[in-house]
């Protein structure tokens, strides 16, 4: 089973990225876009996985 990183960790690997991006490559910044919208995706997945166990 593959572990679902929380929230908290998607944020922090956003604001990493686009730390990144200042000081190596501008691409960083769209790596740290993609990683902030995949928070609702992962919101979502964690609270219909809850649900359908119970």
């Amino acid at each position: 089973m593959v572990k679902i990183p929380s929230p908290m960790r998607l944020l922090l690997a956003s604001l990493c990225a686009y730390w990144l991006a200042g000081v190596f490559n501008p691409a960083f910044v769209a790596i740290a876009v993609l990683i902030l919208l995949l928070i609702p995706v992962v919101l979502v997945e964690f609270y219909s996985f809850s649900r359908a166990k119970d």
